[in-house]
């Protein structure tokens, strides 16, 4: 998908402006690439909600819906007041209104063959950050060693 300088790559889950990568985490992106799918079209927040986390993930929606929805107008240099690409539609979801965006002619994958799972997600950033992903409530202790164990 291409928008003014930028491309969506859906293949290789990347965005870039001028054939440069734009930095753009895991989230964000897939927000993005929803948006873009849906594009002309509302999104309210739980339809967003829904695609990006599953029932079962206890995380502040809200908080990151805003969050992903900053870091992809910062990623677009997009300004909320006067947008050129994500427009908000207030108390009700948001709208990707770029007027020249247009698909590539080479037939490329879709978005969801190559989008990671929200349990996927969820487990591969538990795991970067140290945690058990099958018991997150349990800490990790970066000082106990179990050879050193005196049991």
């Amino acid at each position: 998908m291409r928008f003014d300088d930028f491309e969506l790559d859906y293949a290789r889950f990347q965005l870039y402006r001028a054939s440069k990568p734009v930095r753009l985490e895991g989230l964000p992106l897939q927000l993005l690439m929803f948006l873009v799918d849906k594009r002309g079209q509302l999104v309210t927040r739980e339809q967003i909600s829904s695609q990006l986390w599953s029932k079962d993930v206890f995380v502040d929606v809200e908080q990151g819906i805003n969050t992903a929805i900053r870091k992809i107008r910062r990623a677009l240099m997009d300004d909320a007041g006067e947008p050129q690409y994500l427009q908000t539609v207030v108390g009700r979801g948001y709208r990707f209104v770029a007027p020249n965006a247009t698909e590539d002619s080479i037939a490329s994958p879709s978005a969801e063959t190559f989008m990671v799972s929200p349990e996927e997600l969820g487990r591969a950033i538990m795991t970067a950050a140290g945690l058990d992903p099958e018991n997150p409530r349990a800490t990790p202790n970066p000082r106990y060693n179990k050879s050193e164990d005196p049991r």
